[in-house]
């Protein structure tokens, strides 16, 4: 008896041993890549660096100047504005088309095909292609415009030089940009709900309505709220669109967190801990709705 529990105790122990050694390899390149320079980034916050000569600690000065900076919250509204029309349209978008692609019909797969086209598409090279569409003089929306009489080629419409039309130009193309990648996620939700439950529906006479309202709805929940958290991450580091679109102006009205921080740490200030001070402030602005979100997602499972 006292041999077969030392048997144990001991395949116990060497299992236990295996799964520390296949899971050590990973571990290590986690803790390389992203909890040492997560807190090398929270020491340079506490310092005043120029990324050449050494730094000098300044304990939470730069969190205190970022408080009463309006650059960094002018920046923040703009990304929150984004973050809103952005996360409402894709999402939204996104399921309707995901629901309409889920029926079989000729042509299926092309269209699957030329939603999801966008996102494979670098950010560098939508920027361009948008910049030039939105051109004031020679753009393909503006030639459209003015050979349909809605302006004037002498008083061309200034898509990306007026600051309620840049941002909103911005939105559109980020929206054409990733709509596609919420459909192929939607999809997968959609393909997870059985078609039994639909069956039913129809032998108790339930409309089309009511079989999208009381069961692709509910179920779909969670994959709602997954691409929630995708959409609000993300529009909360957006950077290579405004970049390379506007640049965020006119008058900063496209400035956005990200392009702000670039400014400050590559501009003629170098002001790099102050710029990683910024970009913790928005890691944890990012870990806190990311978390409510969970939240919300685990409460519905409940």
């Amino acid at each position: 008896m006292e041999s077969t529990r030392t048997k144990r105790y001991i395949k116990s122990r060497s299992d236990l041993l295996t799964g520390y050694a296949l899971i050590l390899p990973t571990l290590i390149i986690f803790v390389i890549l992203t909890v040492y320079p997560f807190f090398h980034a929270f020491f340079i916050s506490l310092t005043r660096w120029d990324g050449f000569t050494d730094p000098i600690f300044i304990g939470l000065d730069n969190f205190r100047r970022l408080l009463g900076d309006g650059n960094v919250w002018s920046a923040l509204r703009n990304n929150f504005v984004f973050m809103i029309f952005t996360c409402l349209l894709k999402v939204g978008l996104g399921f309707m088309i995901a629901v309409f692609l889920r029926d079989k019909f000729r042509g299926v797969s092309f269209f699957r095909t030329i939603f999801f086209l966008p996102v494979i598409m670098s950010f560098v090279a939508v920027g361009l292609i948008w910049r030039f569409i939105f051109n004031p003089n020679f753009g393909l929306i503006n030639g459209i415009l003015f050979q349909l009489g809605v302006s004037l080629p002498r008083d061309p419409i200034l898509w990306l030089g007026n600051p309620t039309l840049a941002m909103l130009s911005i939105i559109l193309v980020d929206v054409w940009r990733w709509t596609g990648f919420h459909v192929v996620l939607f999809m997968a939700g959609l393909q997870t709900i059985p078609n039994e439950l639909y069956e039913a529906a129809v032998v108790d006479g339930c409309t089309e309505w009511k079989k999208f309202r009381y069961i692709t709805l509910p179920l779909m929940k969670g994959m709602t709220m997954t691409n929630f958290v995708f959409c609000l991450t993300g529009a909360l580091s957006v950077f290579d669109l405004v970049m390379t679109m506007t640049g965020g102006g006119p008058y900063g009205s496209t400035r956005v967190i990200a392009l702000y921080v670039y400014e400050i740490a590559f501009g003629a200030s170098s002001l790099m801990g102050y710029a990683t001070s910024i970009n913790i402030m928005l890691f944890f602005f990012i870990l806190i709705i990311t978390l409510t979100l969970i939240t919300l997602m685990n409460r519905n499972k409940d």
